[in-house]
């Protein structure tokens, strides 16, 4: 599919270098082409050039969008300097840590009522580009040759395994009731929204390579949710665990390992289950089930449910949210009604549906694609994106919101990568 130009938006400096050029007769067509950007985006730049301007000489900050408050602006500045200062040093940040270093911060600057919100946090992330994936499979650069390396010794590692005993498992965090940040609008509406929801919870998919999917474990903030008062857990359609902070620990993972194991000693089943090195996966001895662990800095390429098996769940999952919303819109009075009428209850129900909806050949071309399978299909990437695109879109039209493919698609913290105290660690690693 093409890129969205609509959906770029430009920074103030960038606005300003839009009207220097346009002042020396580039059309806005061609305009449009330089800054890869929307027709109509250009002509409301060139309209509104003696504001930006103002603005432009007023902000010494011109990467910005728009102007700060001095303040808030050496707390924004102190952070990202922060941020980079700690990925430098390969150490995992998340969007609470980055919310807690802005608040100190905050605080030592007297800047009333600075709360680093969820929406200073989504804000701060989009300036500065920044996405937060899992480090274990991100954290640094993808050495080509490992990746080779590992292809070329999989085949002897797996032989004896048929595609049915070769599984994946992995993880994954889930804004569960997050409705689309963008709305249709008139030109003179002022847009508002509400707080996003940033209700998480944390899921893992296991799927092997013939095909072959396993329940979806999903772990949440409490034990039993007000949804569940007369539910029988054990016939949710997934496992339900629960934590203070929705996340994946070690003591979950290594129960799941069991009972997974189990099951395969009921049914008589050897299998081997490509793992990633996350600090929650402990290497524990079991029965019938070989734990592989990936090499590490590599699984963005090694492994298979990061290779669009994931990415389908989520885009079958949010074509239920927004089904839901259309559903729901009339008895909503404010953006925050919407959101409150999503619940866990919701959340498991579609994580199910979603998750049988992930078609057995995507399944398969990820595991392909990792070098595990090899069948006869298409080497390309599988798409079940187009069409599931399309259709998503579709829905949020109907919505009358606008869907961000990439946003939606980003990776969501869902374990504490960090191990000990990080905070002085981190002081120390960027003072020394």
């Amino acid at each position: 599919m093409c890129a969205d130009k609509s959906r770029i938006v430009l920074t103030l400096e960038e606005r300003r270098k839009v009207i220097v050029e346009s002042e020396k007769g580039i059309s806005a067509r061609k305009l449009s082409e330089i800054f890869k950007c929307g027709r109509t985006q250009v002509n409301n730049i060139i309209k509104n050039k003696g504001e930006i301007l103002k603005e432009w000489e007023e902000n010494k900050h011109h990467g910005m969008k728009r102007k700060r408050d001095s303040k808030c602006g050496e707390v924004n500045d102190f952070v990202y300097e922060w941020f980079k200062c700690a990925r430098a040093k390969k150490l995992p940040v998340s969007g609470p840590m980055l919310q807690e270093k802005a608040r100190q911060k905050a605080k030592e600057l007297n800047v009333d009522n600075f709360v680093a919100s969820n929406g200073w946090l989504e804000c701060f992330r989009k300036r500065h580009n920044i996405s937060f994936r899992k480090v274990c499979g991100e954290g640094g650069d993808v050495s080509a040759k490992d990746v080779d390396d590992w292809k070329n010794r999989l085949p002897s590692i797996l032989a004896g395994y048929e595609p049915r005993d070769v599984y994946n498992v992995d993880e994954t965090g889930l804004f569960y009731r997050t409705i689309p940040s963008k709305s249709l609008t008139t030109q003179k509406e002022n847009c508002k929204g509400g707080k996003l929801a940033k209700d998480r919870v944390t899921l893992l998919f296991c799927c092997n390579a013939a095909g072959e999917k396993e329940t979806p474990l999903m772990i949440g903030k409490s034990q039993r949710p007000r949804c569940f008062k007369n539910a029988d857990l054990n016939t949710l359609g997934v496992t339900w665990c629960a934590n203070k902070k929705a996340w994946m620990t070690s003591a979950i993972f290594e129960q799941w390992l069991k009972e997974f194991d189990s099951k395969m000693r009921r049914r008589n089943r050897n299998v081997i289950l490509l793992l990633d090195n996350a600090p929650c996966h402990p290497e524990i001895s079991l029965s019938n089930v070989k734990l592989l662990f990936l090499p590490p800095n590599t699984t963005s390429h090694t492994q298979p449910l990061d290779q669009g098996i994931i990415q389908s769940f989520k885009l079958q999952y949010r074509k239920r949210v927004l089904r839901s919303l259309v559903a729901r819109m009339d008895d909503a009075e404010r953006v925050s009604d919407l959101t409150k009428m999503l619940n866990v209850g919701d959340a498991v129900s579609w994580t199910k549906s979603a998750w049988n909806e992930v078609k057995l050949e995507t399944i398969q071309k990820c595991f392909k694609r990792c070098g595990v399978l090899n069948i006869n299909c298409e080497d390309v990437m599988p798409q079940p994106h187009s069409e599931e695109l399309e259709e998503v879109e579709t829905l949020a039209k109907a919505a009358g919101t606008a869907f961000d493919a990439d946003a939606e698609m980003e990776e969501v913290p869902c374990f504490d990568d960090l191990e000990g105290d990080w905070e002085t660690r981190l002081q120390d690693d960027c003072q020394g």
